[in-house]
C-alpha cells in the first residue's frame, strides 16, 4: 500500500480545517462516486465547500490531504460536532459502482485502518461509521454488506504481528518513494490516445488527447502516467519524454 500526502495550503484552514484537533476515533465513509482517491482530495481541497475529509483510499493507495492534528466537516453534526471535531475521516473510492474495484479499496482501507489503530494504540471500538454521527446512510455501500464485517476485516489485519510491521515500513519506505517523485513532461505519440479513470484499460475512458500535444505526468503505475490537470491516466509507450522537473 502506497500512502502520499497532498499538502492542503494554509490558505484553505478557514474553510476546510479551521480547528486544532487531537483525534479520538476514525470515522469511515463512502464516496458515492468513482473517482481515484488523488481525484478526490484534490477535489476536496480545490473547492470552495467547507465539507473536507482527511484520508481518501482507493484501489492501491491512501492519499491524505489534510494532518491529523486539524479537524474536518465531514460528520454532518455541526461545526462544534463531537464527528467534525475529533475523528480522522476516511473515504472509500469507488462505491458508486462497487464491483472489484470497490473491493479492493475496501480491504485496503480496512489495512490502513488497522495501521491508524496501531499507531494511536486504539482498539477496534474506536472505528466509528458515518451514520453514528449523523441520519445519513453513510458508508452506504459498507452497510449493505454488513459494518461488523468490515469491523472484521480491520481486525484481521490488527491482529496480524511480525508480518504486520514489516508491511508498515514497506508502506512508509514506498511513501517517501511516492513523495519524492519527479514530474514531467510527455509528447503524445499515437494518433489518439484514451486517457482512462485508472492505470489500465479496464478503467472508463474520460476523454481522448491527440498527437503532439504536451501534458505533465505527476505519477506513475505499471506503465501508465497521471495527467498533472487530474483528467486521468495514460499509456506511457504512447508518449514521449521531452523533459524532466529538476525540483518534483
Amino acid at each position: 500500500m502506497q500512502i502520499t500526502k497532498v499538502k492542503c495550503p494554509q490558505s484553505k484552514y478557514s474553510i476546510k480545517c479551521p480547528y486544532t484537533m487531537k483525534p479520538e476515533f476514525i470515522i469511515v465513509h463512502n464516496t458515492y462516486n468513482d473517482a481515484s482517491a488523488m481525484s478526490e482530495i484534490s477535489y476536496m481541497i480545490g473547492n470552495g465547500n467547507k465539507v473536507s475529509f482527511h484520508v481518501a483510499v482507493d484501489d492501491y493507495r491512501a492519499v491524505q490531504g489534510i494532518d491529523f492534528n486539524r479537524n474536518t466537516f465531514n460528520a454532518g453534526d455541526g461545526r462544534s460536532g463531537k464527528g467534525n471535531r475529533k475523528g480522522i475521516a476516511i473515504e472509500i473510492c469507488y462505491s458508486k459502482s462497487g464491483g472489484t474495484r470497490f473491493d479492493k479499496a475496501e480491504s485496503l482501507a480496512a489495512q490502513y485502518v488497522a495501521y491508524l489503530l496501531k499507531q494511536y494504540g486504539w482498539g477496534i471500538n474506536k472505528v466509528k461509521k458515518h451514520q453514528d454521527f449523523s441520519k445519513k446512510y453513510c458508508p452506504h455501500r459498507t452497510l449493505d454488506r454488513g459494518w461488523q464485517r468490515f469491523l472484521k476485516m480491520v481486525e484481521s489485519y490488527l491482529k496480524e504481528t511480525k508480518s504486520s510491521n514489516s508491511q508498515v515500513k514497506n508502506t512508509l519506505a514506498t511513501t517517501n518513494k511516492t513523495l519524492s517523485f519527479k514530474s514531467y513532461k510527455v509528447k503524445i505519440t499515437a494518433s489518439v490516445l484514451n486517457v482512462r479513470n485508472g492505470a489500465g484499460t479496464s478503467y472508463k475512458i474520460n476523454t481522448t488527447v491527440k498527437k503532439n500535444d504536451v501534458y505533465t505526468i505527476v505519477d506513475e503505475k505499471s506503465g501508465w502516467g497521471k495527467l498533472k490537470s487530474g483528467a486521468g491516466w495514460i499509456k506511457l509507450s504512447y508518449t514521449k519524454k521531452i523533459w524532466q522537473n529538476s525540483t518534483k
